[in-house]
Formats: C-alpha cells, structure tokens, sequence
C-alpha cells in the first residue's frame, strides 16, 4: 500500500472546492484513503495552516473551519508531531530549494517516511523534480 505526505494545498481541496484547480483529484485521494488503498501521513502542523487557509484565505466562518479541522482529526488518516531531526532536514530544505518552513517540513516529511509528497502548490513544490513531489493534477 502506498503512504503519500499531503500538504494543506491538497487537504484544502477536501473542504473547500470552490475556486480550486484539482478538486478531483484531491476528492480522489480522499476516497482511495477512504477505502484503505492509501495511508496518508500529515503534519500536525497542516492542521495550523488550514485554519489560516479556511479563516484568512477563503474567508469561511470560525465554525465551518473548527468543524473542519476536527474532520481531518477523525479521519483515518496519520498525524506527525513535528520533530527536532525533521526541524534540521527543513532548513536544508529551505535552503536548497527557497522554500518557507512550512512547505519544507511537508518535503522533509516525506523524505524522511521515503513516500511521496503529494502537493498543489506548483511555486513551491512545482520545482522540485527528484520524484519526491507528486503534483495532485498528476495523481
């Protein structure tokens, strides 16, 4: 079975269709974790982040974002406590690609888990080219 790191653009995708680029997709990654074809792994740190992303970003209410949030706490898939070593792995990340710690952690992740990050984040992950990155039209 495949495990595949996710990043916020991706999860957003979930709850928030509207104005999005790969909807399908990301509902597709949903259904297959769903449905046990896939283990999914996240940050705790997403979840962070896609409250700012609902709140900030798409301007929901706070209690579509909780509801949300507590969607993604109940689903099956695996939330990581962020790490000292991952932390370290992030600013090399940073460095080598000029990314923001958030979009490095979700790359260190996976490197570390030796998965895929799956992301629709095409200037920040767009660039990376190793095999690491699956953009989420690709999936």
């Amino acid at each position: 079975m495949n495990t595949y790191v996710l990043d916020t653009s991706v999860v957003l995708q979930w709850i928030h269709q509207k104005h999005e680029l790969h909807p399908k997709q990301a509902q597709k990654i949903f259904e297959d974790l769903q449905s046990g074809k896939i283990n999914i792994l996240i940050p705790n740190l997403l979840t962070v982040e896609l409250l700012n992303a609902l709140l900030i970003g798409k301007k929901t209410s706070t209690e579509e974002a909780n509801l949300a949030v507590k969607e993604i706490f109940e689903s099956t898939l695996t939330i990581v406590e962020v790490t000292l070593p991952l932390l370290f792995e992030t600013s090399v990340l940073m460095r080598e690609y000029s990314l923001t710690s958030y979009d490095a952690y979700f790359l260190a992740l996976a490197q570390t888990e030796g998965c895929q990050l799956i992301s629709d984040d095409q200037k920040a992950h767009g660039k990376i080219t190793d095999g690491t990155v699956l953009m989420l039209e690709d999936y």
